[in-house]
């Protein structure tokens, strides 16, 4: 970022960790301001791990880390190539050439079924590290049917996460679409790591031998190559797996369940069988031009297949700003649900939609963004209030910066329609504030509105009430009440002004209506807002100044603000 747009003469940079590469940069020149520079990587890896290049251009500097691994795959079907993990499971080395045939590679031995390894592999070249004996405790049983299926990775399956043990299905694709290749001098001996089976030119598997299934001894290791597949026989017993020899084949047979056979793990996308963004849980909440925090949203899924994903970022659209950040991970097997984290700053008010498109489902997650408007009542109880007066032109406007958007109209005590309107602009002629034609000087009789409930001339909307003389006066108690603009001078147009209680509830100083006529009177200075509490044939409001704020009564034929609070 900070790019000035110069000239740079380009450079080249030489690997450490992992070395044997190189990393050059042409000559070019920046942008203007944000952009990137393409560093070309030439050169042959020396091992598996890290490459690092210390990049130092522009005044500034950092360090460029590249894996390097082995990568290993073969064809499943005719156009299809699928990942294999380089190693069989349970191998002594995982760094070690994968196409090479050596005990570091041999890898463990598995009872069909089992996530626990049966027997380990060799630790070393010599006889007397084969681990080739008899194994005490050899499990004779057999695992029941469903230890490990073709449909879905089950929780008995011991390959690591995105990974699964293959199908039968799959090996038989591997052997009828590669060409078999046979490595290495064929003997039976258990310190014979030489031999084994390369499949095209990127997947080769060691001759491990067996396990026998009555005590686990080891038998032709160098010889015989036979590995697991998930898939069940018809016998509850027996289940398939692939065999090589020396005759030069390589099959699929069925074998007793209880043997000890070799595992190369392959590949498992990531799948789910459904996306429900309308279940959605969402967590905390989302207010225009803060930054969110504590703010995430869960969405389940069905039909998990316990398989790895590489989790996502997502950028809002609608109201943009915001990015949904899901971690690497793995699905369940089954049902389950994903928790992204909500992060960044909401652009406006309204509604910021999430494109979810994972493990082969998408689904559109919509949270609503909007301000939060609440104050103390008493000592320790918030309560939430409307945002904006009632009747204001604009409901999506910043809530706590005084405007003739949140200005709104007002009422008569006691009544369900609007006395007379706000304003429709910021200026003078659009103040809305001369005399109103037919204005009523009858007042609303006792009951029209009530402390104890709603009536149905509480003009506010569902859900919301006029708030009570108690409620305003614990307002006034339990929040400290600052100013908000500077000129408390008296305008029909002055909408500058305001007070702000607490950290989270503006009331604008929109003035009040002559209980004669209607006129406005005191915008910009004073304000008066409606309680629905009675006082004989008055009513009770709320009323600040400048440097002011108390309770007061007045004749029902005032107009008034609302400031409509949450029942």
């Amino acid at each position: 970022t900070g790019g000035n747009g110069g000239v740079y003469s380009g450079q080249t940079v030489t690997s450490t960790g992992v070395t044997g590469l190189t990393a050059t940069l042409p000559a070019g020149h920046f942008a203007d301001g944000s952009g990137s520079v393409s560093f070309i990587i030439t050169g042959t890896p020396s091992a598996v791990g890290t490459a690092n290049f210390a990049l130092n251009i522009g005044g500034q500097s950092c360090t460029l880390s590249a894996s390097v691994s082995y990568s290993c795959k073969a064809k499943t079907d005719a156009t299809t190539f699928s990942n294999f993990l380089c190693y069989n499971l349970g191998a002594a080395n995982t760094n070690a050439d994968p196409f090479t045939p050596s005990w570091e590679i041999n890898g463990g031995y598995w009872q069909w079924g089992r996530k626990a390894q049966a027997a380990p592999g060799p630790t070393g070249p010599n006889a007397g590290d084969a681990n080739a004996g008899t194994i005490s405790g050899w499990n004779t049983a057999f695992a029941p049917v469903g230890s490990w299926i073709d449909g879905a990775k089950t929780e008995n399956d011991p390959c690591p996460a995105g990974y699964r043990v293959p199908t039968r299905a799959q090996w038989d694709g591997v052997t009828g679409n590669n060409t078999n290749t046979y490595v290495g001098t064929w003997s039976n001996n258990s310190t014979n790591y030489s031999s084994g089976l390369r499949l095209g030119n990127d997947l080769f598997l060691p001759r491990a031998g067996t396990r026998n299934p009555n005590n686990g001894a080891l038998s032709s290791r160098g010889y015989i190559g036979e590995y697991c597949s998930s898939t069940e026989a018809n016998s509850n017993n027996w289940s398939w797996g692939l065999i090589f020899t020396n005759s030069g084949n390589a099959w699929t047979t069925d074998y007793f369940r209880a043997f000890g056979r070799s595992v190369r793990c392959i590949e498992y996308p990531a799948a789910i069988g459904s996306l429900d963004c309308g279940g959605r849980t969402v967590t905390g909440t989302l207010t225009p031009g803060q930054a969110a925090s504590g703010v995430s949203v869960s969405i389940p899924y069905t039909g998990g297949n316990g398989s790895a994903h590489s989790g996502q970022t997502v950028t809002s659209t609608g109201v943009t700003g915001l990015t949904a950040t899901l971690p690497a991970g793995n699905f369940a097997l089954g049902s389950g649900s994903l928790l992204y984290e909500i992060t960044g700053t909401p652009s406006g008010v309204g509604t910021a939609s999430f494109i979810f498109d994972i493990g082969g489902h998408s689904c559109t997650a919509s949270l609503n963004v909007a301000y939060v408007c609440r104050a103390k009542i008493d000592a320790t109880t918030y309560k939430n209030f409307m945002c904006h007066n009632l009747g204001a032109a604009n409901m999506s406007a910043d809530p706590f910066t005084p405007s003739w958007e949140i200005n709104g109209g007002y009422w008569q005590w006691g009544r369900l329609a609007q006395a007379a309107a706000g304003p429709t602009g910021p200026n003078a002629g659009d103040a809305n504030g001369g005399a109103i034609s037919g204005w009523s000087t009858t007042v609303a009789p006792n009951g029209s509105w009530a402390d104890g409930s709603k009536t149905s001339n509480d003009p506010c909307p569902a859900g919301y009430r006029v708030p009570t003389r108690a409620q305003w006066e614990g307002v006034i108690a339990n929040n400290i009440a600052t100013n908000v603009g500077t000129s408390w001078t008296v305008s029909p147009a002055n909408y500058s002004t305001g007070k702000k209680f607490g950290n989270e509830l503006m009331l604008p100083a929109a003035g009040y209506r002559n209980a004669s006529d209607g006129l406005l009177s005191d915008r910009g200075a004073y304000v008066s807002y409606w309680s629905s509490t009675e006082l004989g044939t008055q009513s009770w409001n709320m009323w600040f100044q400048k440097n002011y704020v108390d309770m007061d009564t007045d004749l029902r034929s005032y107009g008034m603000v609302v400031r409509c609070i949450e029942e």
